[in-house]
């Protein structure tokens, strides 16, 4: 166990007082009431600009909001960090009683409003970004009684500084694709070479005012609009877009096919511009259950056909992105934790187990050979998004089996941008048992072959500023294996990709789409293989693999998503329950890829011989 005191920087200091909101009844709403429907996506969405813009420079506006696995996750962080996290312990609580008072107690952070139209739903994505490059807050036009809009135009009649709908609320953007039409002015405005105040090399793929039309479709959090703080906070570039080329979108059926994508390309071409030779990146993921997908009859590709597709097009701009996928994709206060205190550098909480280990265990036999067992290595995954890890590690860190299993925790660095408090308490929590690798694929989730082969993008290499962002990123988290190089429809990466990732993963590579275990440009890798959910059909899984290794060393890199420790040990007990016979021996990610390696060396040495 690493003490507290060894894991946060105890010189720096939240503000003195925090005010926080109450924002629980959001999720209780009747989603079948299009007047509570639109009154919550009113107030979540004004509300999350509030806080990005409040929260810009120092932590003072706190939501209570989210919850998972049985846990109210926001007030969990927030006892925390008030209590064993000790951050907080000295600040004042303020609780507001509404959007009212939250406005009028933080008049100084805006200085309007931006006024968009639902009919053109693509227009609530840039009233985000104007958000804050220009410090408006979003507004939906609704001219009804009791509206969020008469409420703050007319009644308080708060200055509007940007229009995205005429004033008599007619269209501002029309034509044959009123949604491209309104991107393209943005583009223009906030993206241009020219002039105006310009946003940062960050994108925010989160899902629009279409939202209002579904609200059925997923959970209250998946408007994913408390997602927007932070993104609002870095100036970024919001946008809701098909990746699609071979058919028109969902929410705008009548659009020349195409166009949604040639706007993302151009979105991304100058996303990177700005970044100036580093690395774009892009928050969100396709809105599946809504849009672009044959998910509800919104598209002819399948979700992660969609995902893949979208994915392999940004990376060829040198763009990764953090996944707030359904269902867990809501994720609130990211631009407060951004200034949870961290250090420069973490230490992994246990030791990597090295030969003597692996002897002592009789892993490695006298002869110096990798015993004939079947090696099954956790990936336990899928955290390539800040909100599926703030809402997991609560719940998985305190499990009362941790610890009954070696895990290998595929935390992908970058997470510590938007939730650092839930890397520090994974860190701080973990068991003798516990590892933490790097997801798919690294420093953040793109496909390493787009790094190379750019048949959109005809851009040069981007291989070279990933690895230097990841030796970065994995090096401040002590982290040396990259669990998932997800390949995706990039195409297999090849030894180009895979001798970068021997400067920042040199203890191994889980692969997607390699045949066997092996090295690879001087880098044990093994192929990731997909566990089922079900308890007993995974340990069947495991059992039938071990039977075939035919008395040789087997290696099995195991792939589950979200399952907790309780799953894993129930997933060991039954094993040897069931099959005592069988030589399986469940081991730390170091020693399953340290494993191979030895095995595989040693191989190609013999084979030299």
């Amino acid at each position: 166990m690493v003490f507290l005191g060894a894991l946060l920087d105890s010189g720096a200091a939240a503000a003195s007082t925090v005010y926080t909101l109450d924002g629980g009844g959001w999720r209780r709403i009747n989603a079948k009431d299009p007047g509570a429907v639109h009154r919550v996506w009113d107030e979540m969405h004004l509300l999350a600009a509030l806080q990005g813009l409040v929260n810009r420079d120092a932590p003072r506006f706190y939501l209570f909001f989210c919850s998972e696995w049985g846990v109210e996750t926001d007030r969990f962080w927030w006892d925390w960090m008030r209590g064993e996290g000790e951050w907080l312990r000295n600040v004042e609580e303020r609780p507001l009683s509404g959007v009212g008072g939250a406005l009028d107690t933080f008049a100084d952070a805006y200085d309007g409003l931006v006024v968009y139209d639902e009919q053109v739903p693509a227009t609530s994505a840039l009233a985000s970004t104007a958000a804050g490059i220009e410090r408006c807050l979003p507004v939906r036009y609704d001219s009804s009684p009791g509206s969020l809009y008469s409420e703050l135009v007319v009644r308080r009649k708060m200055p509007v500084r940007l229009w995205l709908v005429k004033e008599d609320g007619s269209p501002r953007f029309t034509g044959p694709s009123p949604k491209n039409a309104a991107y393209r002015w943005a583009v223009e405005r906030w993206l241009g070479k020219e002039g105006g105040t310009r946003c940062d090399a960050v994108g925010a793929f989160y899902l629009d005012a279409y939202w209002l039309r579904k609200p059925e479709a997923a959970g209250i959090e998946m408007n994913t609009l408390v997602n927007h703080d932070w993104f609002i906070a870095r100036r970024a570039f919001f946008f809701d877009l098909a990746p699609w080329a071979d058919e028109a979108p969902v929410d705008e059926p009548g659009q020349p096919v195409g166009q949604d994508r040639g706007t993302l390309l151009s979105i991304l071409g100058a996303l990177r511009e700005r970044a100036a030779g580093g690395m774009v990146k892009i928050g969100g993921f396709p809105p599946w259950p809504f849009k672009y997908t044959t998910h509800a009859g919104a598209g002819r590709h399948e979700p992660v056909a969609t995902e893949w597709e979208f994915t392999r097009l940004i990376s060829q701009f040198d763009a990764y992105h953090e996944a707030d996928a359904a269902g867990l994709g809501g994720m609130a206060n990211a631009s407060f934790f951004a200034h949870f205190p961290l250090k420069a550098r973490y230490r992994q909480p246990n030791a990597r187990p090295a030969a003597n280990d692996w002897k002592a265990r009789g892993w490695i036999t006298e002869a110096g050979r990798v015993a004939p067992k079947f090696f099954v290595g956790h990936y336990v995954g899928d955290y390539d998004a800040p909100s599926w890890l703030y809402k997991s590690v609560p719940a998985f860190f305190r499990d009362p089996n941790l610890g009954k299993v070696p895990l290998g925790w595929a935390f992908d660095p970058n997470l510590a941008d938007r939730a650092p408090q839930a890397m520090v308490y994974a860190y701080l929590h973990a068991s003798t048992n516990d590892y933490f690798i790097a997801g798919d694929s690294g420093a953040g989730y793109l496909n390493a072959r787009a790094l190379t082969v750019r048949p959109e993008s005809q851009l040069p290499s981007g291989l070279e500023a990933w690895t230097r962002y990841c030796q970065a990123m994995m090096g401040r988290w002590d982290m040396t294996i990259t669990g998932f190089v997800l390949d995706g429809s990039a195409g297999a990466s090849t030894d180009l990709e895979f001798a970068a990732y021997r400067r920042f993963s040199p203890d191994g590579l889980g692969t997607h789409f390699e045949k066997r275990p092996g090295m690879r440009a001087g880098v044990p890798t093994c192929p990731e293989r997909d566990l089922p959910d079900g308890e007993d059909d995974a340990v069947r899984v495991i059992a039938d693999l071990a039977r075939r290794s035919g008395g040789r060393p087997g290696f099995l890199w195991a792939r589950s998503i979200l399952k907790s420790p309780t799953w894993y040990a129930a997933i060991s007990r039954r094993l040897q329950e069931r099959y005592p016979d069988l030589p399986v021996e469940v081991v730390d990610p170091y020693s399953f890829f340290g494993l191979i390696r030895h095995e595989f060396s040693r191989t190609e040495t013999d084979a030299a011989r």
